[in-house]
């Protein structure tokens, strides 16, 4: 609404919406000018106007806390995300590794499935590993036999007393966190005769084993897995591995995407 004062033109700005009123400031000029809207002394309404205090319009003080909440709810999301995706990659992991175990027809305590599929899983975890190799050397030694005893070795893993003395005497060498295994024994053979009844414990030393054959071949399975057995056949013994290797990996590829989310 236009109002003049002997040629002057005075705007009434008409407050906005409730929704911004926090945003912009609304003058109403009728109401500084009084009551009858346009006041006589044509000086005294100008001087009225101009020293009209207009407040100036400051940033919200809320708005840096505002955003910090949004980031804080954003991690937390992003952490949920990350906790149902390494929930079900585990999951995924451990079907792979069951389907492994039900398909070897020489694997004979099927009610021992559950849990040696679980360890071989929280295994591998531990120390970075796929859980496919792991089964598959488990599966080519032992067929997933945990109290076995051969000539060659013992348990699941199938780990010789050689492996455990230089594993003892160097375990720097081999992973930084085998002295944690270690230093609970006072001897090789200690650790060595534990091996059989102590499944976890077997496929613990039987990983690091691995890892550290993989570590020295950078990263050539084939290689690690020739060097894990180093014996007269370990040849075609590598190759039978890498041959279920290559098979189940294909089934564990379609984890892929959630093997990223977890890993970030």
């Amino acid at each position: 609404m236009i109002k003049k004062i002997n040629g002057v033109q005075l705007l009434r700005k008409i407050p906005m919406k409730k929704a911004a009123k926090k945003c912009v400031f609304g003058l109403e000029l009728a109401g500084a000018l009084g009551g009858s809207g346009i006041m006589k002394n044509d000086t005294l309404a100008l001087e009225k106007v101009l020293n009209t205090h207009v407040p100036e319009l400051k940033p919200r003080e809320h708005t840096t806390d505002w955003f910090s909440a949004q980031q804080k709810l954003a991690e937390i999301n992003r952490s949920i995300m990350i906790r149902k995706a390494d929930s079900l990659l585990r999951k995924q992991q451990k079907a792979v590794v069951t389907k492994i175990m039900t398909e070897d027809k020489n694997f004979t305590h099927p009610e021992n499935k559950e849990k040696i599929a679980q360890n071989i899983v929280k295994v591998a975890r531990e120390y970075d590993l796929d859980p496919v190799h792991i089964a598959c050397i488990a599966k080519e030694e032992s067929h997933f036999t945990e109290d076995i005893i051969s000539k060659n070795g013992k348990g699941m893993m199938q780990i010789t007393s050689i492996t455990v003395k230089d594993m003892f005497l160097r375990p720097d060498f081999y992973h930084k966190k085998l002295k944690n295994i270690t230093s609970k024994y006072k001897s090789p053979k200690q650790l060595y005769n534990d091996l059989q009844t102590n499944s976890l414990l077997n496929l613990r030393i039987g990983a690091l084993l691995y890892e550290a054959r993989l570590r020295e071949s950078g990263g050539n399975i084939r290689t690690a897995l020739v060097n894990y057995n180093s014996s007269s056949i370990k040849y075609a013994y590598a190759s039978r591995i890498m041959k279920d290797i290559n098979k189940y990996e294909k089934l564990n590829q379609q984890n892929a995407i959630h093997k990223v989310l977890a890993s970030k």
